[in-house]
């Protein structure tokens, strides 16, 4: 069997018959080497053609082990623990499950200290979530705090910010609103964010996680929040929008609220092979330093949560479509925005600018830096699939096939990254994956808006361009396939 094997054109495997065939030939020249007749019965029912099918079967399986083995050394062939042992040549690891997570705000009295494992619900899934840490509500970590002042003529309000004074001094005459305006107007030049609903001022330390605050004696505590990380108990793909986690499970004597004022990093399942096999042409960029295919694929090992992400550079002198001269600009779909910019600012070259919407300060042994980076702007796409199935006695068509088609469409467009064009034929491979079916009539819309209802009119089989900052956004919801 010297054309079987591994041979230049790969590996080659004889089937069953045409191995019993070779035992007999081989059978019948031994016998004939020994001075024996060949004239054997080989038939299957005879007692020579149980032997010889006995032994068959048993090459047969040495064969296809062989055949096995071959594969699972390669990435596009191998599946499982194979896989994961043939991307790893290339730096390429599965992704593990990962918890959902996202930063909460809890309130109460100053000193109060939260348990790491205190669980939250979620208002809307009535999920569990726990905190990831242990956290003592105080001014001095404060992420939300409220200050009263008290109405005094002539009076100076001071309120220290991460140790700098911002002060206002009252008028002879003074009302709340004077007060209020004063101290919102000195405290806007401030790190955090201020505002007053016309009895107290709100400070809100969005962008810098959380701030050291006190006040004059003049100005008393209202409200006192500081930041815990929460996350799922599970590993789960759960989405958060603000004030969704606000409700105390675990009661804690001093702890009075709690709420999530961002959205959280969404969780997943283990990466399922298919995935790894599309993400493992990346891999070998990852043992790259600060070059631009690195980049994306080593936040993307160290930030949990994300989606995709898509990282742009300007190597120019000059602004280039808004972005700084030698500058990147990443684009990251998912992920805790305080990891994100940890791992940029580690992963970027020395003295590289970074662009975006989104700013957060990253303590650094040389001070602390500002990192910049961007979500994707969603584009929201509706599908519509109506379909002629073959009639029965040919192929039938499955009692779950518009569900199965349903979830096609939406699995091909969950793979699409950021920038990446809603291509008609990309989903039609996926489709006929259901059996029965003859003629695919495909026609998407799009809009901007998950809450828009599109017109008639709007479908068409055309397809979808994306902007370099737009992401593709399919969900079940807005698939009907008839």
């Amino acid at each position: 069997m010297a054309e079987y094997g591994v041979t230049p054109a790969g590996f080659a495997r004889p089937r069953l018959p045409e191995i019993r065939v070779e035992i007999i030939a081989a059978l019948r020249a031994n016998l004939r080497a020994k001075g024996l007749s060949d004239d054997i019965e080989t038939r299957p029912d005879s007692i020579m053609g149980v032997l010889i099918d006995t032994f068959a079967d048993r090459e047969t399986a040495l064969w296809e082990m062989g055949e096995g083995v071959y594969y699972a050394t390669y990435p596009g062939s191998a599946s499982g623990t194979s896989l994961d042992r043939a991307v790893a040549f290339s730096g390429v690891t599965r992704l593990a499950a990962e918890r959902s997570k996202c930063y909460v705000i809890v309130y109460g009295l100053q000193g109060t200290s939260v348990p790491a494992g205190a669980q939250i619900r979620n208002r809307v899934t009535q999920t569990l979530w726990e905190t990831s840490q242990a956290v003592t509500i105080s001014a001095f970590a404060a992420a939300d705090i409220r200050l009263v002042p008290t109405v005094q003529n002539d009076a100076t309000y001071t309120v220290t910010v991460n140790g700098v004074d911002y002060s206002y001094t009252s008028d002879t005459v003074a009302t709340i609103g004077d007060i209020l305006a004063g101290l919102v107007a000195v405290l806007a030049a401030g790190p955090m964010q201020v505002s007053s609903d016309g009895s107290a001022i709100r400070l809100l330390a969005v962008d810098i996680g959380e701030a050291a605050v006190s006040a004059t004696a003049n100005m008393s505590v209202a409200t006192l929040g500081s930041r815990a990380l929460a996350q799922t108990i599970d590993p789960m793909a759960e989405e958060v929008a603000p004030g969704d986690l606000d409700t105390i499970v675990t009661l804690v004597d001093g702890w009075q609220s709690v709420t999530n004022l961002v959205s959280g990093s969404v969780g997943r399942s283990t990466e399922t092979d298919a995935e790894l096999r599309r993400r493992y042409q990346t891999g070998v960029f990852r043992f790259g330093a600060a070059t631009l295919p690195s980049i994306a694929p080593n936040i993307q090992r160290e930030v949990s949560g994300i989606r995709a992400i898509k990282v742009f550079q300007n190597d120019t002198d000059s602004i280039v479509d808004g972005r700084l001269p030698h500058s990147l600009h990443v684009v990251v779909d998912g992920g805790i925005e305080e990891e994100i910019a940890a791992t940029i600012y580690k992963y970027k070259a020395a003295g590289i600018d970074t662009n975006g919407a989104i700013e957060k300060t990253v303590a650094a042994p040389e001070g602390d830096q500002l990192i910049r980076f961007d979500r994707p702007t969603p584009v929201y796409v509706w599908v519509k699939a109506a379909l002629t199935l073959q009639p029965a006695a040919e192929q039938p068509f499955p009692v779950d096939g518009f569900e199965l088609v349903a979830e096609s469409i939406n699995a091909t467009g969950q793979t699409h990254e950021i920038g990446q064009d809603v291509i008609v034929q990309r989903f039609f491979s996926g489709i006929y994956q259901t059996q029965g079916i003859a003629e695919v009539d495909l026609q998407f819309a799009f809009a901007s808006d998950p809450g828009d209802t599109p017109a008639p009119g709007d479908y068409s089989a055309a397809n979808i361009v994306i902007g370099d900052i737009e992401r593709a956004m399919f969900d079940p919801s807005r698939i009907e396939v008839t």
